[in-house]
């Protein structure tokens, strides 16, 4: 029975059944073997793990020849079908995981793009930065340009003061 029952496993690969639909992935398997789908699966586990544990006990003994069997055979073959699947579920869960972090990412990329867009100023608050920036601009022109006339008038007061203390100089060296 259990050489029919692992014969059936191979010839219908319950392991790639996805959640929900594994009894039924067993039902075909059951039929032929005249039990119901959760023993089969049950049953098929037990003799794998007790596969698995042979396999480790006569990798541990050195020098024992084993007989090997057909039952051997088909139980190393359903035990790969299984470390296949897992492998394979193993490694959609991480291309899942890795799309959720890539998608994460990219929210936050687009969150911090939509916080610069909210810092910019919108037209209508372009206008009175720009009146109060020209306003700020001539005010500056206007303090430079006062700054400049009482320059100039520094200037012209001391030209003014040297011309008189060089007509005083000259009036006293002719006399």
């Amino acid at each position: 029975m259990d050489t029919v029952l692992l014969q059936e496993v191979l010839a219908h690969n319950p392991f790639e059944a996805g959640r929900g639909s594994k009894t039924a992935a067993w039902a075909p398997i059951a039929d032929p073997v005249g039990v119901d789908a959760r023993r089969c699966r049950d049953h098929c586990g037990l003799l794998v793990v007790g596969f698995k544990s042979k396999i480790a006990a006569s990798e541990k003994a050195s020098g024992v020849v084993e007989s090997h069997t057909e039952m051997d055979d088909l139980l190393a073959n359903v035990a790969e079908l299984a470390a296949e699947e897992e492998e394979r579920k193993a490694e959609k869960t991480a291309e899942k995981e890795a799309k959720e972090r890539d998608n994460e990412r990219a929210d936050g990329m687009r969150d911090e793009a939509m916080k610069g867009m909210n810092k910019r100023k919108t037209k209508g608050d372009i206008l009175p930065a720009l009146i109060e920036r020209v306003r700020e601009r001539d005010e500056f022109n206007r303090e430079i340009a006062i700054r400049t006339v009482a320059n100039e008038e520094n200037r012209l007061a001391l030209e003014r003061e040297r011309l008189e203390l060089e007509k005083k100089e000259r009036a006293a060296f002719i006399q």
